[in-house]
Order: structure tokens, then C-alpha cells, then sequence
């Protein structure tokens, strides 16, 4: 039984008005969060990777505390190798409970591949706060503004790592508030100057901190037993924080070793070979690595060298096996052999990857190593092996669409057992495609490139990549004409031209079309022909031609029909159904889309079924049958959901929203509006501004209304 004093203590009081629930609590510490039913809380980010082996810095500590107290970034610059970002993260995590949350991304500014550009970036930040990634814009302009919209107010840890100019950095500072801003360069960013920012040059540890740090790695009484030894093998590493580890985990696998032997195979190879080098070149660890190197047995060595032919950031096991030309359970072996050598980075979901100096070891030791004619064969087996998942995942994904390139002769075989399955291998790979989709323009293989951007299309049509959409498919124009294949480049300029229709940029997508059908004329290519036909048609219709539209679609249906292609012929009847209804033939149309509807159903074609439900319900709303309509476009938005289609339940959204102001229902209207704003919003739509101007003119909801 509690005494007087015990209930005294956990009484508490709820006075005033109180409407919905209420949450009592005796004391809190943190943050307090709070989701409605039913809501998928987004959790935290908390993104700062471990700082690892750290040594000595104590005096870059107190520096950096120091500079924190400004208002700025906080730019940490130095030599590759020499320990920024284990600084930083050692500093960060020391101070982390202070902030609400972190954020973390390496931007590759000297990866020895192509630097971050700031969409990709701004988009994993976006997504980590919780914006879909249907609701993140396009532009990188656009995603930096809801950036800093979201972050305005919040304490965030936002960590920049590897950056390589103040105009890469620029866009992901974060909005006016409590955040710290820590970047890590091998470049003195002066152009933050202006930004606030305050500078910490870090150097290399010196000889204490670097025996201190060999000592975490080998153990004292290895180090006491050669003290001389030790600070040579120190010395030859430049006190470089990488290179005493690379050194460090050697000697730590070789128990037996004395540090003296591994101070004589240093000092030799540092008279060797001397092709990598830090940021400005003024310390090598070159000889670090290939120590490391030299220690493979002659598969790993191999499949190292071979390794640093992959253009992209990392790799699964199947991919390896590819480069290598092994099998997948080999190359599994090989890829952990070189993660205990420390020459690899083993991820999360067995993927691996090298650190960017690393990287550029392997590179540089395949250039000098291996014959050219081998580095191209390995490459053509990676580049086959990214092409034919793609184009796996792409018939898996819509495989009623036509195809162009040779890959898609051979039957279709069951490499994705599902499509979301397809769609998540292409979400999680398209950096990597993007970057063998470059090599082979760069090498020579023409035909890889505009194939890999024709396999990519189900991925930008249903997830809206809009700035990789438009890099890839320029680069497969460019690959096909080097080709010299016309149908190829009329492909890729109707790509080109759907993807500045989704953007509403209809006079660039017509150019586009209007060029292809030239092409395909050109090619006598019939079902090409036919798509840059409905393309027009598609651009006639957004401009207030319906008419045109019609003849269009017609013209590209017949087409269709000759082929025996019900699945296109389906596609313009949905075309010629929605001009049918913008002209006002309201029976017409609604015949025309119930039958492609039918179409879509038999074959199984849901992004096409609810693209169709929508313009169903749109006809029938014309036709003054609002019931009806919203039963179809209902029916069309969880179509779209269940396909991860933002951009068609957004449509369906939108006509609900007419069907409710049909009905004189400001109420619905404007919940259907909201929630179809958020979907053009984050998607940079053109249909952002109306819907915007729509909801200006309706009245608030009246509190206690419930969605419809």
C-alpha cells in the first residue's frame, strides 16, 4: 500500500479543455514524438558511421568545440588519409545527444569517380526527414528550398564528408537554426568564407599519436620489443592515420612477423611505386597499400586488380563474380579475403566497396598490371551482367511494352521473382548503371549505354528520377548516335520526349518527337513510328488540340492493329478515349476507355489499368455522372498505391476533388486537393500551381469534418 507521501508524488493534474486524447507522464527526458493512427513514424536519423581507430587529436578536439560555438560550418581540410572524417565522427559522437538527430553522405569529391552532384545528396537527406521519395522535386534548386524548409529551427548534426568545392556544399546547408554543419575536404573551401565558415587544418598525427595508434592495432609489448622499429614504420607512413592502418592489420594477421620486416618490404616498395598520393601529392601511402597488396595469394590479387575496373560505388557478389570471370560462390571468398586485408569495405546486405584512395590503388595497379585487351573483357562481362538484370527487371516490370535493343530477343527468364522485387534491384543499382552506362559510352560500347537506358525506363517512369531520367537518356542519345543507328537514337529521343512531357515542357517534348518520327520513317521502323505518333498526340492534347490529338492516335493505333498488338492498340484507344471527352463526345469516350480498360485488365497491365481509370472518371464527370466517376477514380488511386505510381494517384486525387466540387462539397474538395498537392509538390509538377490556387479560393475545413 502506498503512503501519503508515495501518491502525493505521482498525482498529476489535467486542467482546461482537452478535445481527443491526452498522454500524462510523471518526468520526460528527450524529445517527445507523437503520430496519428494508423501513421508510419519516420525515425530519427541518427547516420554517423563509427569513427573506428582513433588516436591522439586531443588538441583538434578542443579546437573544434571551439569553432562550433560560431554560427557556420565547421570545415575540417587536410591530405587524403591523414584522419579528417574519423576526426570529425570521434568529435561528433562525443556531442551527438546535444542534437535532435544527424545526417551523413559521402560526396565522393575524390573517389576517383564523378563527385555527388546535389540532387542525389539532397534526395537521401529528404527522404532520412521524412519526405517521401515521391515528394521530393526534381530540381536540385527546388529539393535544396524544402530542404532548408525542413530543417529551419531543428538542432541537426548534418556531416559533409569528402566534398570537393564550395558549390557542391553550397545546396545542402541546411535552414536557419540550432544545426551544426561539419564538412571534411581536401580542398581549402574559401568559398565558404562567406557562408560563416570557420577552418581547421588537420595534419598527420606525428609520432606519438601514430605509435599510439599502432599500438590499438598490434598491442603494446610488440611495440615495446621494437620501439625503434616501430617509430620507422611510423616514419615510412608519413604518421598517416590510413597508411599506420593498412600497416597495422597487416602485422596484426601476422602474429609471428616482426615490425622489422615489415619496415624493410615498406621502405622498398615506397622507392617503387609512388602513383598514388594524397590530396597535394605531398605524401604517398601507395607503398602502404601495396604492401597489402603484395601479401594476396594470386586470386585475390587478380580479383583485386580486377575489381578496380568497376566504375560505380559498390557491388553485390554477383557483380564481382561477373568482373572477376568466377562463379558467385568463389567470388564471395575473394571479396572476404580482401575485406581481412583491409583492401575492401564490406556494407550492409553484402555489398562491398573500396575507400576512395583504396579505389584508386586498384585502379591505377589494373592500368599498370593487367593487359588492356583483359581490362576490356572484364569490363564487357560487367557491363553484360548490369544489362541483362536490367532488362530482367524491366520485362518483370512492364512486360507488355516493346522493346529495343538485342537483349530483349532471347526469352525472358525469372530473375526477379516479383516487381517490387524488380523495381527495388533497379532503385538500389541505379547509380551503378549510371556509371557502367558512362564507361561503356567512354570505351567504346555504344549499344551497352542506350540498352541500359532503355532497360532503366519502368524505374524513371514509376519512381520520377527526373535529373537521372534526363542524364541517362542523353547519354543513350549520344551513345546511339556514335552507333549510327537510327532507330536507337529515335528510342532515346522518345524517352527524351516523355520525360519533358511528365514535366509538362510540351514544346521540347514534341521537337523531341517530332525528330524521332523522322528517324523512324527514315528506318522504316513501324512500331517506332507508331510511338513517336502517340507522343504528338500526347503533346496535342496537352495543348488544347483534341482534335489533332484524335487523328494522331488513330494513325499510331492503326499501327498497332497491322502488327497484331493488342496491348498498343489498347494504349491509343486510352489516348483517343481522353481527347474524345476533352472534345466533348462524351459516349464516344466512355465506349473507347471501357475497352481498353478490358484490355489492360486481360493483360495484366496495372500502371496502365489505373492511368486508364482516371481518364474513365474524368469522361464520366464531363458527362455529368459524378457517382460513377468517383467509383472509377477511386478505384484508380489504390491501383496507383499499390504500384507505386505518386504521380497517377495524384491525377486520381485531383478529379476527385472536381467530382466533390461537383457535388458542392468544399470539404472534400479541399482534403483531396491537399493530399493530391503534397504528391505534385514533391514531384515539381506543373499541377502544383493550380491546385495551389484552387485551394487559396476554398473555404478552411470545419474542425471535427472527417476525410472522405
Amino acid at each position: 500500500m502506498q503512503s501519503p507521501d508515495e501518491r502525493d508524488r505521482w498525482t498529476n493534474e489535467l486542467t482546461g479543455r482537452i478535445a481527443g486524447s491526452s498522454v500524462q507522464a510523471g518526468s520526460i527526458a528527450g524529445g517527445v514524438h507523437i503520430t496519428a493512427p494508423g501513421a508510419n513514424p519516420v525515425p530519427v536519423p541518427a547516420q554517423l558511421p563509427s569513427p573506428g581507430l582513433f588516436a591522439g587529436r586531443h588538441g583538434e578536439l578542443r579546437r573544434l568545440a571551439a569553432l562550433a560555438e560560431g554560427p557556420g560550418p565547421v570545415v575540417l581540410v587536410g591530405p587524403g588519409g591523414v584522419g579528417k572524417t574519423t576526426l570529425a565522427l570521434r568529435w561528433l559522437h562525443e556531442i551527438k545527444d546535444r542534437y535532435e538527430g544527424q545526417l551523413f553522405i559521402d560526396l565522393h569529391g575524390f573517389s576517383g569517380s564523378e563527385p555527388l552532384p546535389p540532387d542525389e545528396p539532397l534526395e537521401r537527406f529528404l527522404r532520412a526527414l521524412g519526405a517521401a521519395p515521391a515528394n521530393i522535386p526534381a530540381g536540385a534548386d527546388e529539393q535544396s528550398a524544402l530542404f532548408r524548409s525542413m530543417t529551419t529551427g531543428r538542432r541537426l548534426v548534418v556531416m559533409l564528408d569528402n566534398a570537393i568545392s564550395a558549390a557542391q556544399v553550397r545546396p545542402l546547408l541546411p535552414g536557419v537554426g540550432g544545426s551544426l554543419v561539419v564538412i571534411t575536404s581536401r580542398h581549402r573551401l574559401t568559398g565558404l568564407v562567406v557562408d560563416g565558415a570557420r577552418f581547421l587544418d588537420v595534419d598527420p598525427l606525428g609520432e606519438p599519436g601514430a605509435l599510439e595508434l599502432l599500438e590499438h592495432l598490434i598491442g603494446a609489448e610488440r611495440i615495446g620489443a621494437e620501439r625503434d622499429h616501430a617509430r620507422s614504420l611510423v616514419a615510412l607512413c608519413g604518421t598517416l592515420p590510413l597508411a599506420v592502418c593498412a600497416s597495422g592489420a597487416r602485422l596484426a594477421a601476422r602474429r609471428r612477423w616482426p615490425i622489422a620486416r615489415a619496415v624493410a618490404e615498406l621502405d622498398d616498395e615506397a622507392r617503387r611505386l609512388s602513383a598514388l598520393r594524397t590530396g597535394e601529392g605531398d605524401i604517398s601511402v601507395s607503398a602502404v597499400f601495396n604492401t597489402s597488396y603484395q601479401a594476396l595469394d594470386e586470386a585475390q590479387a587478380t580479383a583485386y586488380r580486377l575489381l578496380g575496373v568497376h566504375p560505380g560505388p559498390d557491388l553485390c557478389v554477383a557483380a564481382a563474380a561477373a568482373l572477376i570471370g568466377t562463379d558467385e560462390e568463389n567470388a564471395a571468398k575473394l571479396l572476404d579475403g580482401l575485406v581481412d586485408a583491409s583492401l575492401l569495405l564490406e556494407g550492409p546486405g553484402d555489398r562491398y566497396g573500396f575507400h576512395d584512395l583504396v579505389r584508386l590503388h586498384a585502379r591505377d595497379t589494373s592500368l599498370g598490371q593487367v593487359p588492356a585487351s583483359d581490362r576490356e573483357a572484364a569490363f564487357a562481362r560487367l557491363a553484360g551482367w548490369y544489362l541483362t538484370k536490367a532488362v530482367a527487371a524491366d520485362r518483370t516490370l512492364m512486360p507488355g511494352r516493346w522493346h529495343l535493343g538485342e537483349r530483349y530477343a532471347a526469352p525472358p527468364d525469372d530473375l526477379f521473382a516479383s516487381r517490387p522485387a524488380a523495381l527495388e534491384w533497379l532503385e538500389q543499382e541505379r547509380p551503378n548503371l549510371a556509371a557502367v552506362a558512362l564507361k561503356a559510352h567512354k570505351t567504346g560500347l555504344h549499344a551497352v549505354t542506350w540498352q541500359l537506358a532503355e532497360a532503366m525506363w519502368p524505374l524513371f517512369v514509376q519512381r520520377k528520377h527526373y535529373p537521372s531520367w534526363l542524364r541517362m537518356y542523353e547519354l543513350g542519345l549520344a551513345a546511339a548516335e556514335s552507333c549510327g543507328d537510327p532507330r536507337a537514337q529515335a528510342r532515346m529521343l522518345e524517352g527524351l520526349g516523355i520525360v519533358h512531357a511528365n514535366l509538362q515542357d510540351f514544346g521540347a517534348s514534341a521537337d523531341h518527337y517530332d525528330t524521332a518520327l523522322a528517324l523512324e520513317r527514315q528506318a522504316g521502323h513501324r512500331l517506332g513510328e507508331a510511338s513517336a505518333l502517340e507522343g504528338l498526340g500526347v503533346a496535342a492534347l496537352a495543348t488544347g488540340a483534341p482534335s489533332r490529338a484524335v487523328e494522331l492516335f488513330a494513325q499510331a493505333r492503326d499501327v498497332h492493329v497491322d502488327l497484331g498488338r493488342p496491348r498498343g492498340v489498347a494504349l491509343m484507344d486510352r489516348h483517343t478515349g481522353e481527347a474524345l471527352s476533352a472534345a466533348g463526345r462524351h459516349t464516344e469516350a466512355e465506349e473507347t476507355l471501357t475497352g481498353a480498360l478490358e484490355t489492360f485488365t486481360r493483360l495484366d497491365e496495372p500502371y496502365h489499368r489505373a492511368r486508364t481509370l482516371t481518364c474513365l472518371g474524368q469522361a464520366r464527370l464531363r458527362a455529368g455522372r459524378p457517382d460513377e466517376a468517383a467509383a472509377a477514380l477511386h478505384e484508380s488511386r489504390e491501383v496507383a498505391r499499390e504500384m507505386d505510381a505518386p504521380h497517377v494517384e495524384a491525377g486520381a486525387l485531383r478529379e476527385l476533388a472536381r467530382v466533390a466540387e461537383h457535388r458542392g462539397d468544399p470539404a472534400a474538395e479541399r482534403l483531396f486537393l491537399e493530399q493530391a498537392l503534397a504528391l505534385y509538390a514533391g514531384l515539381g509538377a506543373p499541377q502544383e500551381a493550380p491546385v495551389r490556387e484552387r485551394l487559396a479560393d476554398l473555404p478552411a475545413v470545419p474542425p471535427g469534418d472527417a476525410a472522405p
